[in-house]
């Protein structure tokens, strides 16, 4: 079995190498403005695709935001080109070197930006963070198509669209811990916060990672307790808030998940 893989892998090797060939040696044969035309049109069709699987998840930056990313990159890769190509008047005795790759140094670091711009911190959480990294990639796929490396860039798109689409779901079978931030108000006597923290734990698979507190009231009568719980098992953690409903003197204030 291995060695009918290694002996198709070097065959699929060169059948890509071959389809790459064919499809530079057809776009290259079209000239300008119509390469640069398709190369544009490309760059906006994969950041479109990628941003229509963020907006299909309501996402903060989607479908034009993709879009507008992939179209601006290809564009600036373009105009990088066009700017190393052109007949710069010059002196014989010096030699202009123009390096088409210097604005796309400047696109990559300045797309973070733009990606530091969907992540936001909530409830103790940070979120966003795909979708800053899809952008930065749909930014490299955009330079891919401005570049004229098709093939490359229909590949890497069909990637992004696999890690954010199908390995979603593969990453719901996968085990692992979860985090929720639970105020609790109860009656405050000494030691009220080490006996919450061994009520919680009784419970299996929960444990409790951090936990703080804030007596209320003028007499000091009351106690809101802050947990940091960690758990494996949404239903295990269900059942938890199940059972503290249920326990006299003991009021859940707020729960919100951490990311």
């Amino acid at each position: 079995m291995f060695h009918v893989f290694m002996f198709h892998v070097p065959m699929l090797a060169f059948s890509l190498h071959v389809l790459d060939q064919q499809i530079a040696n057809w776009a290259h044969g079209l000239e300008w403005p119509v390469e640069p035309l398709i190369r544009l049109t490309l760059a906006a069709f994969l950041g479109g695709l990628v941003g229509l699987e963020r907006e299909i998840r309501g996402r903060q930056a989607g479908f034009r935001t993709n879009l507008l990313v992939g179209l601006g990159c290809a564009l600036i890769m373009i105009v990088s080109i066009s700017f190393a190509y052109h007949p710069w008047p010059h002196d014989r005795q010096f030699n202009i070197n123009v390096d088409p790759a210097r604005i796309a140094y400047g696109v990559m670091a300045g797309i973070g930006f733009l990606g530091a711009g969907v992540i936001v911190k909530q409830d103790g959480g940070v979120r966003g963070l795909t979708t800053a990294a899809g952008l930065w990639c749909v930014a490299a796929i955009g330079l891919a198509c401005g570049m004229g490396l098709y093939l490359i860039a229909l590949i890497a798109s069909v990637l992004v669209l696999a890690a954010l689409w199908f390995l979603d779901y593969f990453e719901k079978f996968l085990p692992k811990v979860r985090y929720r931030l639970v105020t609790l108000r109860r009656p405050w006597h000494p030691g009220i916060v080490e006996e919450t923290v061994q009520m919680i734990e009784r419970h299996e698979h929960l444990n409790v990672r951090d936990a703080g507190f804030t007596r209320l009231g003028d007499d000091l009568s009351s106690v809101e307790i802050r947990l940091r719980i960690a758990f494996a098992s949404k239903q295990q953690y269900y059942a938890f808030e199940q059972d503290l409903d249920r326990r006299p003197g003991c009021q859940i204030i707020s729960a919100s998940s951490e990311s």
